[in-house]
C-alpha cells in the first residue's frame, strides 16, 4: 500500500478541504443548524412530556419535523437540479429564522400552546428538507475527488451535534425554557443565514432543458427503480427510518418515566447516543473503502436495531436506577456507533450511486425514503401510548428484523435471477 492511500489519504483529503472557505462555510452552516434540530427535538421532546404526559405527543414532534422529507424532499431536489442552489439554502434560513423568532415572541407572552409547536415544526422539517437535496449537493460537488471523506466528515459533524444538541436543549429548557431555546435557534440560524450570502459560489449547473417539476420528479424515481443496488441502498434507508432511528423519540419517555431523570439528565442521557455517533463517524472516515461501503451501510442497520431490541429487554430486567442508567448509557452509546456507520455511507453510496446529472433528483428521492420515518414515529408513539415505551421499542424492533430478513432474501433472489 502506497503512503497515498488509507487514512493517510483520507487525512490529506480532510485538509484540503477544510482549506476550502467556500466547503468550509457550508460544513459550518451543517454543523450549526444540526445542533439546534436536536437542541429543540430534545427540549420539545421533555417539555411535551411534561405538560400532556403522552408518549403519543412526544412521538408527534419528530414526526411532524420529518413529515415535510416525504412530502417535499424530491420536489427540492428537482428544484435544486434547475435553480441556485445557494439562494434555495438562503431562502430557507431566512424562513426558519422568522419561525424561530415568532415562537420565541410566543413562549416569552405566555401564549404558547401544542398547536404553535406543531406548526413550528412542520416548518422546521421544511427547512430540514433542503439539506439533503441543497447542502449537502453542494458539499458532493466542492469536494472534488474526495467525496466518501466530504460525506463522512459532514456525518461525523451531524452526530456531534446529536451530542451537543441534546446536552444543550436539556440545560436550556430547565435554566431558562422554551423562550430561550428558541431565541438561541433563531440567533444561530440568523448567523448560518449570512454565512451563505457571503459565500461566494454559484450554486447551479447548466439546466437541462425546460423547467418540468414533475417531470424531473419521475424522472428521479424510474432512475432508482431503474438501479438495483439504488433500489436496496434506499429500502435499507426505509427500514432504518421506519424501525430504528424513531426509537430516539422515547429516550425522553425512559429518562422522565423510567428512570426518574430531569431535563437536564434526560438531555445527558441522549447526548451520549450522539457521542457514540460522533466517535463512529470518525471510525468510518478514517477506515472506510469503496470496497466495505455497502458492508458498514447494511451490519449499521442491522446492529442498530437488534441494541434497540436489547434495550427494550433492558428496560424491563435492569435493577434499580442507577444501575439502569449506567447500562442504558452504555447501550445506547453504542447504538450511536451503529447508526453513523449507516449515516456516513447513506450519502456516500447514493451520491456515487447516480451519474452526475441526475444526483439532486436522486437525492431528493433519498430525502423521501427518510421522510418515510413518520410512520416509525406514529407507531412506536401509539404503542407507547397502550403498552409503555419498553414494549413498544420490543415491537418495533421485531417489526424491523422482519422488514431486513425480508429485504435480505428478496436481494438474494434477484442476484439469482
Amino acid at each position: 500500500m502506497s503512503s497515498t492511500s488509507g487514512p493517510d489519504l483520507v487525512e490529506s483529503d480532510t485538509r484540503v478541504l477544510l482549506r476550502d472557505p467556500n466547503f468550509l462555510s457550508f460544513w459550518l452552516v451543517g454543523g450549526f443548524t444540526g445542533v439546534i434540530r436536536w437542541f429543540q427535538l430534545l427540549a420539545l421532546g421533555v417539555y411535551t412530556f411534561e405538560t400532556t404526559n403522552s408518549p403519543l405527543l412526544v412521538s408527534i414532534v419528530p414526526l411532524l419535523w420529518m413529515l415535510p422529507l416525504a412530502l417535499c424532499g424530491p420536489f427540492v431536489g428537482a428544484i435544486a437540479d434547475k435553480l441556485n442552489r445557494k439562494i434555495l439554502l438562503a431562502g430557507s434560513l431566512a424562513m426558519i429564522t422568522l419561525v424561530s423568532g415568532a415562537m420565541a415572541g410566543l413562549a416569552w407572552a405566555g401564549e404558547l400552546e401544542f398547536q404553535h409547536i406543531a406548526i413550528a415544526s412542520i416548518l422546521s422539517g421544511i427547512f430540514w428538507a433542503t439539506d439533503m437535496p441543497v447542502r449537502r449537493r453542494l458539499l458532493g460537488d466542492l469536494s472534488g475527488g474526495a467525496v466518501s471523506t466530504a460525506m463522512s466528515l459532514d456525518a461525523a459533524t451531524g452526530n456531534a451535534t446529536r451530542m451537543l444538541g441534546p446536552l444543550l436543549g436539556g440545560l436550556t429548557l430547565q435554566s431558562v425554557g422554551l423562550f430561550g431555546v428558541y431565541f438561541f435557534s433563531a440567533a444561530t440560524f440568523a448567523v448560518c443565514f449570512v454565512m451563505v450570502v457571503m459565500v461566494r459560489v454559484s450554486g447551479r449547473v447548466s439546466p437541462l432543458g425546460s423547467f418540468t417539476l414533475l417531470s424531473d420528479l419521475r424522472a428521479g424515481i424510474r432512475y432508482v427503480r431503474g438501479d438495483r443496488k439504488l433500489r436496496r441502498i434506499l429500502a435499507i434507508t426505509v427500514a432504518f427510518n421506519v424501525f430504528g432511528f424513531p426509537f430516539t423519540s422515547m429516550i425522553p419517555v425512559l429518562g422522565r418515566e423510567n428512570l426518574g431523570l430531569d431535563a437536564f439528565m434526560v438531555g445527558v442521557l441522549s447526548s451520549l447516543e450522539g457521542l457514540g455517533a460522533f466517535a463512529g463517524a470518525l471510525f468510518v472516515a478514517w477506515l472506510a473503502r469503496p470496497t466495505n461501503y455497502f458492508q458498514l451501510y447494511l451490519w449499521g442497520t442491522v446492529t442498530y436495531i437488534l441494541l434497540i431490541f436489547y434495550l427494550s429487554i433492558l428496560s424491563y430486567v435492569a435493577g434499580g436506577p442507577y444501575h439502569s442508567l449506567v447500562v442504558v448509557s452504555i447501550v445506547l452509546m453504542m447504538t450511536g456507533i451503529a447508526g453513523a456507520c449507516f449515516a456516513a455511507m447513506q450519502s456516500t453510496l447514493t451520491y456515487l450511486g447516480a451519474s452526475p446529472e441526475f444526483r439532486s433528483r436522486v437525492l431528493g428521492v433519498l430525502t423521501l425514503c427518510i421522510g418515510s420515518g413518520p410512520i416509525g414515529f406514529l407507531n412506536v408513539g401509539w404503542m407507547a401510548d397502550l403498552w409503555g415505551a419498553p414494549t413498544a421499542l420490543l415491537v418495533m424492533s421485531l417489526e424491523g428484523l422482519f422488514v431486513l430478513l425480508l429485504l435480505w432474501l428478496y436481494a438474494r433472489d434477484d442476484n439469482s435471477a
